[in-house]
């Protein structure tokens, strides 16, 4: 008999025109259709899936697009030599897309027991759902008994390496579902290792984004290091392994960032540690990508700036080695370019909140620091406060300042109202002066003096020590007439370091 959630998915595909259209079409083709892969795995474990993976013997192209024609839906060929297909459809009952797989053995029993991992081999005919009698399912590796047991398992050691992508994968569905990998399956992997790195990039990049976007990836992470596999796909994570830290830490580098990881995911699920900016910016799928990309190689550049100093340990500039390592990584796995740029950004400057508490404690915060902040930061100036929040949970060591997460939180909250109330209304006026206006009204000659004064203007003027355009005219005389007088030991001509435009304390 089959469970009463199925018999309700079964109520759901007879009551989605497309799927009886697609139905009609395999009947009328002499094509056979099985129901397999993640969707009858999903709807096994109660979850209900968007998508419907068929395992066709058939013409799929004739089917996929027939389907596409009678059903107004979108032929998408997905994989010509293995024979796969999607049509994107526009449903009635919540599924979005049907993907079509033809066999990749005889029959269908032994196209399951080739699949990667026992959960994903299983199939029902298509008829058994749409008709009104129910049939056994189709179950060669015993995969049910897997969704029992919560486990996951190979088919094969051959499935292993006829793919060695499903090396990485294991450990993602493990994450995704909840899973433990079995042991067996796991010695497997481990013998297999070296293998991980045979896939094409843009697939291992895109098994491991999923993993990152799991709720708990960490787990996972952690026994992909050490099996071996993680360490082979990103040498540089590798490196961390059993690396000491100094006091402020209880942990090693590579456990330390695990810890922040888990930390990561548990503010991203929580109710909001940092408020309501922060999380409405964590809900977004790509912004909690890219920040999990981050937590994991925010002190990768550890290991090679490692300074042994008056009995402590330090890291001086790990935070742009971290950023350089990261960057090759993200190159040599595909990353997209603004995904690698976005989370390099959050590497390299993964310490500033820190670095701000003691003048944000003293009162001595100025409108210059919090200004440089958020245009360097942009729209990812909320998630370098979590990972910040995060990094700081995950060091515990006698070092740390108790009211640390506290300070955070309130320096955070700081921050953000600067920028609503000061700077955004300031980048939303047009600016007094241009780049054009010192070169052609006050002779300044292209170059770095040009971007230097219009940066000197932007803070007096966000500090309110200009407001018209005659006062930006007065600011720029005086600071080129300064250039013209006798320098003493020091420079005096740079708007960077005059104390006119710079602020006193904020708040």
């Amino acid at each position: 008999m089959f469970p009463p959630y199925l018999f309700a998915y079964a109520e759901t595909l007879r009551a989605e025109p497309a799927v009886e259209r697609l139905f009609d079409l395999a009947r009328e083709r002499g094509a056979r259709l099985w129901v397999t892969g993640g969707t009858l795995r999903d709807v096994l474990l109660t979850r209900w899936p968007r998508d419907l993976d068929l395992a066709v013997d058939g013409d799929v192209e004739a089917l996929g697009r027939g389907l596409a024609r009678r059903a107004r839906g979108r032929f998408v060929p997905l994989d010509a030599a293995t024979g796969t297909a999607r049509v994107a459809i526009r449903s009635r009952q919540g599924i979005d897309w049907i993907d079509l797989v033809a066999l990749r053995a005889p029959t269908i029993e032994d196209d399951l027991r080739a699949r990667d991992f026992t959960v994903n081999a299983i199939a029902l005919p298509l008829e058994a759902l749409m008709g009104p009698e129910p049939c056994p399912f189709l179950d060669p590796t015993g995969g049910r008994d897997d969704l029992h047991g919560r486990h996951i398992r190979m088919t094969s050691a051959a499935a292993l390496d006829d793919d060695p992508l499903r090396l990485v994968r294991a450990y993602r569905f493990a994450a995704q579902l909840g899973f433990a990998i079995d042991p067996a399956t796991r010695e497997a992997i481990a013998a297999r290792a070296d293998l991980a790195v045979r896939p094409a990039a843009e697939r291992v990049h895109q098994e491991l984004s999923r993993l990152l976007a799991c709720p708990t990836p960490a787990d996972a992470l952690e026994q992909m290091m050490a099996d071996g596999v993680l360490g082979c796909l990103c040498p540089e994570l590798a490196g961390t392994v059993g690396v000491a830290q100094d006091h402020y830490h209880h942990l090693p580098v590579w456990e330390h960032t695990l810890e922040t990881v888990r930390g990561l995911g548990a503010l991203l699920q929580g109710p909001g540690a940092l408020g309501e900016a922060a999380t409405a910016w964590a809900r977004e799928p790509a912004h909690a990508e890219v920040l999990t990309w981050a937590a994991l190689f925010h002190d990768v550049g550890k290991p090679a700036t490692r300074t042994p100093a008056e009995g402590r340990t330090r890291f001086p500039g790990h935070e742009d080695e971290g950023a350089e390592l990261f960057a090759a990584a993200a190159r040599r796995l595909r990353l997209p370019g603004r995904k690698a740029r976005r989370a390099g950004r959050l590497i390299r400057n993964h310490l500033r909140p820190l670095h701000l508490l003691p003048p944000f404690r003293e009162g001595k915060l100025t409108l210059r620091a919090v200004d440089r902040l958020c245009r360097e930061m942009e729209d990812d100036l909320s998630g370098l406060f979590l990972l910040a929040l995060a990094d700081t949970r995950a060091a515990r060591g006698p070092a740390r300042e108790a009211d640390t997460e506290k300070m955070l939180a309130e320096l955070y909250g700081h921050v953000e109202s600067v920028r609503e109330t000061r700077i955004r209304p300031l980048d939303a006026r047009p600016p007094l002066l241009t780049g054009t206006d010192l070169i052609r009204r006050f002779g300044v000659p292209r170059g770095p003096r040009v971007g230097a004064l219009l940066e000197g203007l932007r803070e007096a003027r966000l500090t309110g020590a200009i407001a018209t355009r005659a006062e930006a005219d007065a600011w720029v005389r005086a600071r080129l007439a300064e250039d013209d007088a006798p320098r003493g030991p020091g420079p005096v001509g740079d708007p960077a370091r005059h104390p006119v435009g710079e602020d006193g304390p904020v708040g």
